[in-house]
């Protein structure tokens, strides 16, 4: 019976074996990929000789995304090696990326050999870019302020102090979480600090609101939010 049985297991390993083979005799694997959160287009994705450009697609009815599958024309050979990488990327520059949006490979490795695995399925994943969020406090002289963006991030601010720990109202950087390309911020004075008041100026609309838009990604995010205590 355990002679039998080891028969069948070995037919069975032979005709997988020929079945992946190509016409050399080398066996051949496809590269299949899978792009999570895909919103913009732009993304091209590129591995030995071949590229894909990768449309997002139309949202669900529920309004989420569905992932794009897709794979690369040619099959490559047993002990070929492959990386899948976007087009023009190199260890300086992302490549052709989505509009708004960064992509990475997740899961699995982007690059190998075919034959370490039984398959080659590459997953990348995309996400919206965040920007900066910043600014100058001035004249701050007490404790207490507390700054706010809405509800997603908070800042606490202590004034810059001289050697004797005394205050001396000189500017003070600050930052609130990145946000999103195409979502709308608003920095506002949560607390105001003891014996003083503060105004928040700057930003897309001159006091502190506005939109994450091109202008602010193209400037690495807004940077000019000025926070004056009196």
């Amino acid at each position: 019976m355990k002679f039998s049985l080891a028969g069948k297991a070995l037919a069975l390993a032979a005709t997988v074996t020929l079945a992946s083979c190509g016409a050399g005799g080398k066996a051949t694997f496809p590269i299949n990929v899978t792009v999570l959160n895909v919103l913009y287009p732009g993304l091209v994705l590129t591995t030995n000789g071949m590229e894909q450009t990768v449309a997002p697609p139309a949202k669900n009815a529920d309004g989420s995304i569905p992932n794009v599958t897709f794979v690369f024309p040619n099959q490559i050979e047993y002990g070929q090696t492959y990386d899948v990488i976007p087009k023009g990327a190199t260890a300086t520059a992302l490549g052709a990326m989505p509009a708004h949006q960064s992509c990475g490979a997740v899961q699995f490795p982007k690059n190998g050999t075919a034959g370490q695995l039984s398959k080659i399925d590459i997953y990348y994943s995309c996400t919206i870019n965040a920007y900066a969020l910043s600014g100058t406090i001035k004249g701050l002289t007490t404790t207490g302020l507390v700054l706010a963006n809405g509800s997603n991030s908070t800042y606490t601010a202590s004034p810059v102090v001289d050697a004797n720990n005394k205050p001396t109202g000189a500017d003070l950087a600050f930052a609130l979480s990145a946000v999103p390309y195409a979502n709308t911020y608003g920095v506002t004075v949560l607390t105001q600090p003891t014996g003083q008041t503060c105004t928040v100026a700057g930003g897309a609309n001159g006091t502190g609101a506005g939109t994450m838009d091109d202008a602010a990604e193209k400037a690495n995010g807004v940077t000019n939010l000025v926070v004056t205590c009196k």
